[in-house]
């Protein structure tokens, strides 16, 4: 564009736009579905550039969307455009841009060090902490965590950042905290995604199964409908399930809310695979459910898995059809890996797999239960790793190490309530 408007144009957190007034309405728009974790940002985006095409930021947030979610739009071309148009924009958003072409390179420091000087950058922020939306920046959660409480001051009585701290929080353990953040979060913003996921998780962890039922039933039928990580909100819910031992309603909600078509690429694994591979190994009847259409709707690139998080759930999708010629290319694939989690914990992870498959349940629950206190590295909610303690449990009563099997359950019963685990505890109890 020949020239700026002379008014101050900015996002919903007073950052500078160089645009026009019209692009900047449609960027935070999208933004504000961002942080909601809502669908559909890309729409208002393109309205955007659209309205500017030299609307720089507007073309890198269609790339961080395009590479952190798969939407529909074309990552490099979009950055690309980003870079071609930066004459006349802000420092801060050059260096937004820049941050981001080192993130596409797989390199975070830049971001990192980006975000201590614009703390209130909260697409940069959103990008680097590991939620249900983003992967993170960090290697360990805990490190994202402490860098979160540094930009607290920078942010007073707002619902996303207290959305934000509230799933900080849970995964610290401290379960208090984090209900009272996400509840007033909510209060302030009903809609917003990362306090609904921080919700489900203190109700889970906090042996809630019946409240967080039908909490979170509630919210994904009113406030969330238009979440775009419904179906991870649709697996909190089925663990719920699963741990009432509801084995009815939980294999009629994978059919419903989890199974192909309805679920697709990384979800697929991460949510559909992962719940599939439970009810094999808590032996939950789920006939009519077909693992092999999870595999195709994940699509290829979800099987050339390049983070421990992602090698995880596509082992364990993979044990699901019982491929085991795909596991041994993976296994493969991690022991020649530099990464000591990938080369060590992810390699026993899925000789743990192979030989529950092989039928040799005395070694996979050697392998499961040697891991069990290395998974945090990998990323994840505790949610989400406790399928290694689960393997671990069904392996042991296979196996008849019932003693080893109660244990771990009367462990698991000490931190939280889980009436299912009533029932494994007794098939545990005929393996001595």
């Amino acid at each position: 564009m020949d020239q700026w408007p002379a008014e101050r144009v900015v996002d919903l957190y007073g950052l500078d736009l160089s645009t026009t007034p019209e692009a900047a309405e449609h960027y935070n728009e999208a933004l504000g579905r961002i942080l909601r974790l809502e669908s559909d940002a890309h729409a208002p985006l393109l309205a955007a550039v659209a309205s500017d095409p030299s609307f720089a930021m507007g073309h890198a947030t269609l790339a961080v969307l395009g590479h952190e979610f798969g939407t529909d739009s074309d990552t490099q071309a979009h950055f690309d455009r980003a870079v071609a148009v930066l004459d006349g924009t802000s420092e801060r958003e050059r260096l937004f841009i820049e941050a981001y072409s080192h993130r596409l390179s797989g390199d975070f420091d830049f971001l990192l060090s980006y975000l201590r000087a614009h703390p209130r950058d909260v697409l940069g922020i959103s990008i680097a902490m590991p939620t249900i939306a983003f992967s993170g920046a960090y290697d360990v959660p805990e490190d994202a965590w402490l860098a979160l409480e540094e930009m607290a001051p920078h942010f007073d009585d707002d619902w996303w950042f207290s959305g934000l701290m509230a799933f900080a929080r849970q995964d610290q353990g401290r379960m208090d905290e984090a209900r009272e953040l996400a509840e007033h979060s909510l209060g302030l913003e009903p809609r917003g995604g990362n306090a609904a996921h921080a919700a489900a998780h203190v109700y889970f962890e906090t042996g809630q199964h019946d409240e967080g039922l039908a909490w979170i039933d509630h919210w994904i039928s009113d406030a969330g409908q238009d979440s775009t990580h419904r179906c991870h909100f649709s697996w909190h819910a089925a663990l719920y399930e699963l741990a009432l031992d509801k084995t009815d309603a939980v294999v009629a909600r994978y059919q419903r809310e989890l199974a192909p078509p309805t679920v697709v690429g990384i979800r697929a694994l991460v949510d559909a695979s992962s719940l599939l591979w439970r009810f094999m190994v808590e032996q939950v009847d789920h006939d009519g459910c077909d693992p092999q259409a999870v595999i195709a709707a994940a699509g290829p690139t979800a099987f050339s898995p390049t983070t421990p998080f992602a090698v995880m759930h596509a082992a364990v999708a993979q044990a699901t059809v019982g491929d085991e010629r795909a596991l041994a290319a993976l296994a493969t694939r991690c022991a020649a890996s530099a990464d000591p989690v990938m080369a060590g914990t992810m390699v026993t992870l899925i000789e743990g797999l192979q030989c529950y498959l092989a039928g040799d349940m005395s070694a996979a629950a050697d392998a499961m239960v040697s891991i069990r206190s290395a998974l945090t590295p990998i990323g994840g909610s505790y949610a989400q790793r406790e399928v290694v303690l689960d393997t671990a449990i069904s392996a042991l009563i296979a196996a008849r190490r019932g003693t080893e099997a109660a244990a771990l359950l009367e462990q698991r019963l000490a931190r939280r309530a889980r009436p299912r685990d009533l029932i494994l505890l007794d098939r545990a109890s005929a393996a001595r």
